[in-house]
């Protein structure tokens, strides 16, 4: 008899990902292996190079390295006494066979939100002009030539997209103390676009706040299944195989002329809140892939699953 696959799963059980992986995992009859962020329960000994070996210890069960059939991690900080069982765990999810949702050096580029900027408009996709500066003088230059501009983080710690307004223009002399970033206002409809394996869902955002994650700030947002031209799905499934990553969470407008803007790719996207609004299978699809089940190559198969 074929033992069942083992699939680890990484993140703190209140995260709403992890938890839905998880279950659709168990109903697909893996064997799955809860590590939660404290890695309180967690021991290891493991080798690394040439290949991966050596066990883990997870909640007094030993689980050896080699019968790890594939991980989903989405952990949160550790304890800084857990930090070298943290480091373990990260440098496993590098080189194990199977799939690894998603492998942490994957994510790299989003450290970085010029960089990633860089990379999405050498790959074609229409970006916002955009400018990364500490001096005032070049913010100011740079609103009154584009009107309307926003400003956000440089770096992945998730931040409030907001407006360079009237309040905001009088604190331009604090980006002598950072670099920030600011970009060109693009009008349009929000569209977030989860790509997985070869497929992907596209969620429609309807808000009048400037950044939709923060509703509480300026209003309500509205969210739909909706659909991307065939050859924009093709390229972002594209652009997410060449970051490394299995999943991604990509943040796109499109104008009301019809072009479409590419503003980030996210490498651990929070779905649950595009599931819960659109009843598309994202958990499922996530779950199908740790699971082993293969996608078709046919053209057709690039569509989203309905």
């Amino acid at each position: 008899m074929t033992a069942p696959r083992r699939v680890l799963v990484w993140g703190d059980e209140d995260d709403p990902p992890i938890e839905r992986v998880a279950s659709v995992l168990a109903d697909r009859d893996v064997d799955v292996v809860r590590i939660g962020s404290a890695l309180d329960d967690v021991g290891y000994d493991i080798a690394i190079a040439p290949e991966p070996t050596g066990a883990l210890e997870v909640a007094g069960a030993e689980i050896p390295v080699a019968s790890i059939d594939g991980l989903y991690l989405r952990p949160g900080p550790p304890a800084p006494a857990r930090m070298p069982a943290a480091a373990a765990l990260s440098a496993l999810a590098g080189c194990l066979r199977g799939p690894v949702v998603n492998r942490p050096t994957a994510g790299r580029s989003n450290w970085s939100k010029p960089f990633q900027t860089h990379l999405l408009a050498g790959a074609g996709f229409r970006v916002p002009e955009t400018l990364v500066t500490t001096e005032p003088a070049a913010a100011a230059d740079f609103a009154g030539r584009y009107g309307c501009v926003v400003y956000k983080s440089v770096s992945g710690i998730r931040s409030i997209v907001a407006t360079l307004d009237g309040a905001a223009h009088d604190r331009l002399e604090l980006v002598r103390n950072g670099p920030v970033q600011f970009q060109r206002w693009i009008p349009g409809r929000d569209v977030r676009v989860h790509v997985l394996a070869g497929q992907w869902f596209a969620t429609a955002v309807d808000s009048d706040a400037v950044d939709y994650r923060y509703p509480s700030h300026e209003g309500q947002v509205a969210m739909a299944a909706t659909e991307i031209p065939d050859d924009l799905g093709r390229r972002l499934v594209a652009l997410t195989r060449s970051l490394g990553l299995l999943l991604a969470g990509a943040d796109l407008r499109v104008t009301p002329s019809g072009e479409w803007y590419v503003f980030e790719v996210n490498p651990s996207p929070g779905f649950s809140v595009y599931e819960d609004a659109t009843g598309q299978p994202i958990a499922a699809a996530v779950a199908d892939l740790l699971a082993g089940r293969g996608w078709p190559a046919s053209p057709a198969a690039l569509r989203r699953r309905r």
